[in-house]
């Protein structure tokens, strides 16, 4: 067993996702990225497709330029990347498969050099179709293990597992377990490794895992003690909170157990230096260690993932609520066979059990990801769903319309793409325009990120009651997630036209609501407005669609009649409580 260590760094990923929100600017890195090169990471891991698209509509940047710039700076540590083999977007199931193969290649042709994959494998052939691409193109492939807590999370399950990614060893490079959740302890460490190492057939492994109970440094000591050499990091300043452990105390802890690593002590204190600074003058977060907390077991839920539910529990004026609806997950997850606790099952599992709080009745209205989960179009369930809820789901109408679902245009040519969005397209914004409807290059921001700052020598470390809507873009971690609602007896339409900008508000004061009023009942952003002053509409008929706290709501008519004003427009802001049409 080999006693030298090393470390894939987090810090620009995983780990300003779990804090920041993603909210890390390319300008935050660039001035640090050429002594990171010097740290000695093995892997330094970016963003992926979720998070492209909070660059280019949060940050205002190109994101493929921040790979470029990376590229250009980090000239000894290869840059970590994703795809997934299902789709560009975790809950777009309907991804061409060419779209997906050049993803993979302008990726590479941008300067990374391994790619980490997302998908939970069960699709087997398509993996392999995707892997034998990036292999071809030189780079690495290190696929997921994803560790979850349940009934039916056995050993065996794990070995299963294992043994499926074993079965195609020639296109896999390594084997990271990944505990998005924080959910294993030591001893559960301990037995996952014995049992992955057994049956991976000699692939080697990685550990990633998250600090939400507070455990994470004592498993990754025993991952390391069981022969794991590869440990996934990030920089004390982003470490720890819902993040992962800090490179610096495994660091001294391995060495304290008797193991060796090549990091670079000083250029390691100098990374962590320019990320503690850049906390402090853009008022983020750094991340603590958290209290060991026993309910966190149960509801798994992702440490980013309930920041954002209550948030949009504030929204609705339902704050206070959280703690039953972590409870309903606690339900739901068991109802719907135990999926693992990590995108894009997570979402899937804590919007319905929103939903089922926030309408008052138990899937009464059922998300169109959860339809498709119990179909298996996202791959074969560990257990069936309880025979209730399936029933229940079986009873809608959207039900049949997924039944057999194959992918539309899977197999259409990329030639075909760029005739129809732009022959001149470069492959980056062809990918950016299909992954982000409405994507104009031109409104990103006209600041490019600087290419090289000159960074001070490394120093020795520191010392440490409202409409429900029936669609939604729901943000986890930073990552965005399209989310349909499905009413179990509903003519509602539905539809999605995201876009971006700012304007005046138009306020209506209690009293002064005109007749046939629609009111928006959030604060939000107008992003596509359905219809136009003079048409008649039915009700139910679409209207408008306000994106806010990166949900997209879609407000349809209340009654018919004939649409009299709009008092709003496209691009603009608006406050609850604004009058957004009169229909009479």
């Amino acid at each position: 067993m080999s006693n030298k260590i090393y470390f894939v760094d987090q810090t620009i990923r995983d780990a300003q996702q779990s804090l920041w929100g993603n909210t890390m600017r390319t300008d935050m890195i660039t001035p640090i990225a050429e002594t990171m090169d010097q740290v000695g990471y093995r892997n330094i891991a970016t963003v992926g497709s979720q998070a492209f698209k909070v660059a280019v509509r949060n940050l205002g940047e190109d994101p493929w330029e921040r790979v470029r710039l990376l590229s250009r700076l980090l000239k000894k540590t290869p840059i970590r990347g994703s795809y997934q083999i299902g789709s560009l977007s975790s809950f777009d199931l309907s991804t061409p498969r060419e779209i997906i193969s050049l993803w993979i290649k302008n990726s590479v042709a941008n300067g990374m050099r391994s790619f980490w994959i997302c998908d939970y494998q069960d699709d087997i052939e398509k993996f392999v179709y995707f892997a034998k691409i990036a292999k071809g193109l030189g780079a690495e492939i290190v696929t997921s293990l994803m560790y979850s807590r349940s009934p039916v999370h056995t050993l065996e399950h794990w070995a299963r597992k294992t043994k499926l990614i074993a079965s195609t060893k020639e296109y896999v490079d390594r084997i990271m377990i990944e505990d998005a959740s924080g959910v294993i302890t030591p001893e559960l460490t301990r037995e996952l490794i014995r049992k992955v190492t057994a049956n991976c057939d000699g692939i080697p492994i990685e550990f990633h895992s998250h600090c939400n109970s507070g455990m994470a440094t004592q498993c990754y000591m025993e991952a390391i003690q069981e022969g794991v050499t590869t440990v996934h990091t990030a920089v004390e300043p982003l470490a720890n909170g819902s993040s992962l452990p800090a490179t610096e105390n495994i660091l001294k802890n391995a060495r304290y157990l008797g193991f060796t690593s090549d990091i670079n002590e000083d250029a390691l204190a100098a990374v962590s230096d320019h990320f503690r600074r850049v906390a402090r003058e853009e008022n983020l977060p750094i991340g603590s260690p958290v209290e060991y907390d026993l309910y966190h077991f149960e509801h798994q839920v992702p440490g980013g993932m309930i920041s954002n539910l209550t948030r949009q529990l504030k929204e609705v004026g339902m704050e206070d609520r959280l703690d039953e609806i972590l409870e309903e997950i606690i339900q739901v997850r068991k109802e719907l066979g135990y999926p693992v606790m990590a995108t894009p099952f997570s979402q899937i599992v804590g919007v319905q059990a929103m939903e089922n709080v926030v309408s008052g009745k138990r899937y009464e209205r059922v998300t169109d990801e959860v339809i498709k989960y119990a179909l298996g179009l996202y791959g074969k369930l560990t257990v069936p769903v309880d025979e209730k809820i399936m029933e229940r789901i079986s009873q809608l109408p959207q039900t049949d319309e997924f039944r057999g679902w194959k992918p539309e245009n899977y197999f259409k040519p990329i030639d075909e793409f760029r005739k129809e969005l732009g022959p001149d397209l470069e492959d980056g914004d062809l990918l950016l325009t299909i992954l982000i409807p409405g994507y104009k290059k031109e409104e990103l921001s006209k600041k490019p990120a600087p290419v090289k700052t000159s960074v001070s020598k490394p120093k020795p470390p520191a010392t440490q009651g409202h409409v429900i809507p029936t669609e939604y873009r729901v943000e986890v971690d930073g990552e965005e997630f399209n989310v349909k609602v499905s009413p179990l007896f509903s003519n509602e339409s539905t539809g999605s036209n995201p876009g971006a900008g700012s304007a005046v508000q138009t306020r209506s004061t209690p009293g002064e609501v005109p007749e046939g009023a629609m009111i928006s009942d959030i604060a939000g952003l107008v992003i596509s407005i359905k219809v136009k002053k003079g048409d008649r509409v039915k009700e139910g008929d679409e209207l408008m669609v306000i994106e806010s706290m990166k949900m997209m709501r879609h407000y349809s008519a209340p009654h018919g009649g004939v649409v009299k004003e709009i008092p709003v427009k496209e691009n603009q802001a608006v406050n609850a409580d604004d009058v957004l049409f009169i229909v009479i």
